[in-house]
C-alpha cells in the first residue's frame, strides 16, 4: 500500500494545512476556470429525468469470511472492496472481524483512485482564496501519475487544459449531475466518450493554481462553477466511500 502523502489542495487552497515542513507555493486567490482550450460536446436538449440510483449492497462478516470470499459472493473485485471499507477494516485486508458491515458499490459504480489517500481539503472549507467563498469539492491527496477512474456511467462532456483546474474532465453522469476531475498531469478520454465506474480516464497530477500533486473530485448540479453539491454525500448514494 502507499504511503499517505504530504496534504495538497486545489486550485488556490492555501487554507488547507500544509504537513510540517513540506513547502507550499504561495498563489494568488483562484480565478473563475477559463473556457480558453476547452473541448465540449454541442448542447443537446434536456433528456428524460435519470431512473432511481441502484441500491449500494451491505455484508455483515461472520465468522470464517474472507475479504476475497465476500467480494465473490458481492460480485465486486475483493480490492476494490478494500479500498471502498478500508475504513472499517483496517490496514490489513486479511484481518477481518465477525459484525464488520462492508458496503459494495452500486453496479457500475467506483471510487476514484485506488491507493492509499488523504484528504487535503474536504468539500464546504471556507476561504478566501475560492471565488465561492469555500472548497467546492474535496482533495484527494495521491502522487503525480496515479491512475484516474471514473466513479460511474455517463459521458464525457468536456475536457479543457486552462484555468484553475488545470487539465480537467467534466463527465455528465447517467443521473444528470456533472463530476469534475481537476489537476490532471494526463488525460485520456475525448468529449462523447462513454465511461463507467472504473473507466479510467486519466492520471492525476499538480496543474492548474495547486500547491501539490492530489486529484481535485468536484460535484456539480450542472456545468456552471458554484452549482457544486458534496461530492462525499452523492457517492455514499452509490455505496462509493470516500
Amino acid at each position: 500500500m502507499l504511503a499517505a502523502l504530504a496534504t495538497a489542495s486545489t486550485a488556490g487552497a492555501a487554507q488547507a494545512a500544509p504537513s510540517p515542513g513540506a513547502p507550499v507555493a504561495a498563489e494568488p486567490p483562484s480565478p473563475r476556470p477559463a473556457s480558453g482550450g476547452l473541448h465540449a460536446r454541442p448542447a443537446a436538449a434536456r433528456p428524460a429525468p435519470a431512473a432511481p440510483a441502484p441500491a449500494p449492497r451491505t455484508y455483515r462478516v461472520r465468522p470464517g469470511d474472507t475479504l476475497s470470499g465476500i467480494a465473490a459472493r458481492l460480485g465486486v473485485p475483493w480490492r476494490l472492496l478494500y479500498q471502498n471499507n478500508r475504513s472499517v477494516i483496517g490496514p490489513d485486508p486479511n484481518l477481518l472481524h465477525p459484525g464488520q458491515v462492508l458496503l459494495a458499490p452500486a453496479p457500475g459504480w467506483a471510487a476514484p483512485v485506488t491507493v492509499d489517500y488523504t484528504i487535503s481539503a474536504r468539500y464546504g472549507l471556507p476561504g478566501d482564496g475560492w471565488i465561492a467563498g469555500y472548497h467546492t469539492g474535496v482533495d484527494l491527496a495521491v502522487p503525480t501519475g496515479t491512475p484516474v477512474y471514473s466513479v460511474g456511467p455517463g459521458e464525457v462532456h468536456s475536457t479543457s487544459t486552462e484555468g484553475a483546474y488545470g487539465n480537467h474532465i467534466l463527465v455528465r453522469m447517467a443521473d444528470g449531475r456533472y463530476v469534475l476531475y481537476a489537476h490532471l498531469d494526463r488525460m485520456s478520454v475525448a468529449p462523447g466518450d462513454r465511461v463507467r465506474g472504473g473507466t479510467r480516464i486519466g492520471d492525476s497530477g499538480n496543474t492548474g493554481n495547486s500547491t501539490g500533486p492530489h486529484l481535485h473530485l468536484e460535484v456539480r448540479k450542472g456545468t456552471d462553477y458554484g452549482t457544486d453539491i458534496d461530492p462525499v454525500a452523492y457517492l455514499a448514494e452509490y455505496g462509493v466511500r470516500i
